[in-house]
């Protein structure tokens, strides 16, 4: 395999670890939610992973899932199942009620570790979805139902020898997309490599470096930034389990951190802490920038910090970050970058023709190097088909390109939101919502968040002769779809304004509708609205 015309070093995942680990033996590599890490011992501990998956009856192609927040338990499975050839399919941890009953059906998977704050949302779903998956708890006694995860890190089973090639799946991450439900992105093992050869470059990684991530481990984000882009860059990382405002700095003078990757709304949140003479206290040389729309808090924060910040537009079906960056020294700051060898990038029109410089248009890419982007979508050809249309991924986004070649993502087309770092689809949440009594029928869109992406609102038509008690209704979306999901805005309206043609809805119109008539959860019900991902803590 060639990345940029030269032999990649390592083609899978299991390969890279043990390179590492024969370099570099007892060296510190990680600490992940307080636990260290040598390159040996995460060698040797995903070889334990990797033998006790297999004596289970684990081979090529199964899905080992888990249902945490960041733990180090959530790392060693991945990389252990990714040494026989099984995929990782790792869920958010937001996820409850249908949303976590679709995303365990879909995956169909042969193991399921689980921590014990995420335990009694799988306890409550349908005995049946469990049938044939076994599943562990990662900090608790072994049980009737649970196994204790321990006895994947016992020594006595035999490491089998499976050839993984770099075609091979590694992982499949659910996303949400610009309709239907979310979608397994299949990622093969040379896209995980890629993506650490990118980390190299966008970061300009040296000896002496350290990364600091708070991201959660369910997201390719966290994944390739806080593991796999260290190890490809043969520098140490520390994860934590969740983002806090108020010791982020303190987490980064302790660690040595010089590579850091807060996103979108958590820049502010930092920003929102009253200013201290110790706000440049620190050893960080640079950041990613992923603030969406958001560039007044990218100034802000560049300017109080003393950080500079690397742009990026990047999506899990295209391999993951850093796919299309504004490198350093960024010239153009409200520009997203460019492919730099990885990919090409174009704008097209409705009929999928390219549009030239300054012509907004749908952003779709194509890689430029082998089994960097994703195989397809799990359980979904016809959706993988659709979107790959005219040897193109199309993205669902919207944005323009100038005569340099570089790109200027605009934003997310009708059925895709953006709330506090999340991807939600619009017909994701309609399809749960519909069953509400009381409504005929309902249409979600995006309209803007004080944090600059996304607020979910909800429109409704009721039946007739019912009352819709919006309260009532958030209090039972709570049970049935993760926190960033559910709708702070719920407005009643008579009819859906609706194309002439095809009678589709107008959802450009109801976002245009402004927000004086809508109910909102946050005033009524006093609840700050909720952000993706797992428990942050802002203060």
């Amino acid at each position: 395999m060639l990345i940029h015309g030269k032999p990649a070093e390592w083609h899978t995942i299991g390969a890279l670890v043990a390179a590492r680990a024969a370099a570099n033996g007892d060296a510190f590599a990680f600490e992940i939610v307080g636990r260290r890490l040598s390159y040996a011992e995460l060698h040797g501990l995903t070889d334990r992973v990797a033998a006790n998956l297999h004596a289970l009856g684990i081979g090529k192609g199964d899905r080992v899932c888990s249902f945490m927040f960041n733990c180090a338990e959530q790392v060693l499975l991945w990389l252990g199942a990714c040494k026989i050839g099984a995929v990782f399919t790792p869920f958010n941890a937001a996820l409850v009620g249908a949303d976590l009953a679709y995303t365990l059906s879909d995956a169909g998977g042969a193991v399921l570790a689980v921590d014990q704050e995420n335990r009694p949302k799988l306890d409550a779903l349908d005995p049946a979805l469990r049938d044939g998956v076994t599943l562990f708890l990662t900090d608790g006694p072994a049980d009737g139902a649970y196994r204790d995860f321990a006895e994947l890190l016992a020594d006595d089973a035999p490491l089998p020898d499976v050839r993984v090639g770099p075609e091979d799946p590694a992982v499949i991450m659910y996303t949400g997309g610009t309709t239907g439900l979310p979608k397994g992105v299949v990622l093969p093992h040379f896209a995980w490599i890629c993506a650490g050869y990118r980390y190299v470059e966008c970061f300009e990684t040296r000896p002496g470096d350290h990364h600091y991530s708070m991201l959660p481990l369910f997201h390719v984000g966290a994944m390739q930034l806080g593991i796999l882009g260290p190890l490809v860059a043969d520098i140490p990382a520390t994860v934590d389990k969740w983002f806090s405002a108020k010791t982020y700095w303190q987490r980064c003078r302790e660690t040595g951190a010089t590579i850091i990757d807060p996103i979108g709304s958590m820049l502010m949140f930092l920003l929102e802490r009253p200013q201290s003479p110790d706000d440049r206290d620190h050893k960080v040389r640079i950041s990613l920038g992923a603030w969406a729309q958001m560039h007044h808090l990218r100034d802000r924060f560049q300017d109080r910090f003393g950080i500079p910040m690397v742009n990026v537009y990047s999506m899990s079906e295209g391999g993951g970050v850093l796919l299309i960056a504004n490198r350093l020294p960024v010239t153009k700051p409200d520009s997203n970058g460019r492919g730099w060898g990885w990919a090409e990038v174009g704008i097209v029109d409705e009929d999928d023709n390219l549009l030239p410089p300054g012509a907004v248009g749908e952003i779709v890419l194509r890689p430029l190097v082998p089994y960097s982007f994703m195989l397809g979508y799990h359980n979904n050809p016809r959706r993988t088909v659709e979107c790959w249309r005219n040897l193109w991924y199309h993205t669902g986004d919207l944005g323009e390109m100038d005569a340099d070649g570089d790109l200027y993502f605009i934003g997310r087309q009708a059925h895709w939101l953006r709330k506090g770092g999340e991807n939600v689809s619009a017909y994701e949440v309609e399809n749960i919502l519909v069953d509400y009594p009381g409504i005929r029928e309902v249409t979600v869109v995006g309209v803007p968040a004080e944090s600059g992406e996304d607020e979910v609102k909800a429109f409704i038509v009721e039946e007739e002769g019912k009352t819709l008690d919006p309260a009532a209704m958030i209090a039972w979306c709570d049970e049935r779809m993760a926190a960033f999901k559910v709708p702070r805005y719920v407005e009643t309206v008579d009819a859906f304004p609706r194309s002439a043609t095809k009678q589709d809805v107008e959802r450009h119109k109801l976002k245009a509708m402004p927000n004086d008539r809508a109910w909102d959860a946050e005033a009524v019900l006093g609840r700050r609205s909720a952000r993706g991902g797992p428990r942050r803590k802002k203060s």
